[in-house]
C-alpha cells in the first residue's frame, strides 16, 4: 500500500514508472475510499521490501494482501484506477541478465536517462516537461556519442540513441518528473532510424 500519491497528478502508468526501478510490478491499483492511496502489487518479497526500504521517505509504503482487480473507477486524468502490468515489456527483472542490469538506489535530484534519439537537446526536455506540466530540469546534461559509448564500453560509431544526465533543485521533484518521464515515447527531432516519427520510449533511473 502506498500512501501520500498527488491525486491530481498520479495515475496507474507514473505510480508504475516509479516501483518498476525496484522490481517487476504486475498490478496498481487506486483506492477510492482512501484518496491520495494505491495499492502496488510487487513480482515478489525481495522487490517489496526494495520499494519499502528505498521510497519511504518519499511515500509511505506497507505490505499488503495481493489486489483482487474488483470495481474500478475513472481517475482525474481520465484514466482507469486499476491496471495489470504483469505483461509489461517496460518491467526491469524479468530475467536474471536484466535484473543485473538495474542499479538500486534512493531518490535522488539527477536523473540519468538512456535510449533517447541521438539529436536530443536541452530545449526537446524543456518542451516535454511543459506539456507535462511538471517542473524542467535545472540542468541538462546530453553526453556526446563518443562519451555515451565509452560509458556502455563500446565505439561511438553504431550509435543510435543518446543517454546523459537531468537534474532538479530538490528530490522530490524529480520524483514527480521520474513518474512522467519515464517510458515517455519522445518526438523524433529530426532523423530517427527507419523513418519513424518517434523513438522508442526512452527511459529513467
Amino acid at each position: 500500500m502506498v500512501y501520500g500519491l498527488d491525486q491530481s497528478k498520479m495515475n496507474c502508468d507514473r505510480v508504475f514508472n516509479i516501483f518498476c526501478l525496484y522490481g517487476n510490478v504486475e498490478k496498481v491499483k487506486f483506492m477510492k475510499s482512501k484518496p491520495g492511496a494505491a495499492m502496488v502489487e510487487m513480482a515478489d518479497g525481495y522487490a517489496v521490501d526494495r520499494a519499502i526500504t528505498h521510497l519511504n521517505n518519499n511515500f509511505i509504503v506497507s505490505k499488503q494482501q495481493a489486489i483482487m482487480p474488483g470495481q474500478s473507477y475513472g481517475l482525474e486524468d481520465g484514466s482507469c484506477s486499476y491496471k495489470d502490468f504483469s505483461g509489461s515489456r517496460n518491467n526491469r527483472f524479468s530475467t536474471p541478465e536484466q535484473a543485473a542490469k538495474n542499479r538500486i538506489q534512493h531518490p535522488s535530484n539527477v536523473l540519468h536517462f538512456f535510449n533517447a534519439p541521438l539529436e536530443v537537446t536541452e530545449d526537446n526536455f524543456y518542451e516535454i516537461c511543459d506539456e507535462l506540466g511538471v517542473k524542467r530540469p535545472s540542468s541538462v546534461k546530453v553526453f556526446s556519442g563518443k562519451t555515451a559509448g565509452l560509458r556502455k564500453g563500446h565505439s561511438s560509431a553504431g550509435e543510435r540513441s543518446s543517454s546523459g544526465l537531468l537534474e532538479w533543485e530538490s528530490k522530490s521533484d524529480a520524483l514527480e518528473t521520474l513518474g512522467f518521464l519515464n517510458h515517455y515515447q519522445m518526438k523524433n527531432p529530426s532523423k530517427w532510424p527507419r523513418g519513424g516519427q518517434s523513438s522508442p520510449h526512452f527511459a529513467l533511473i
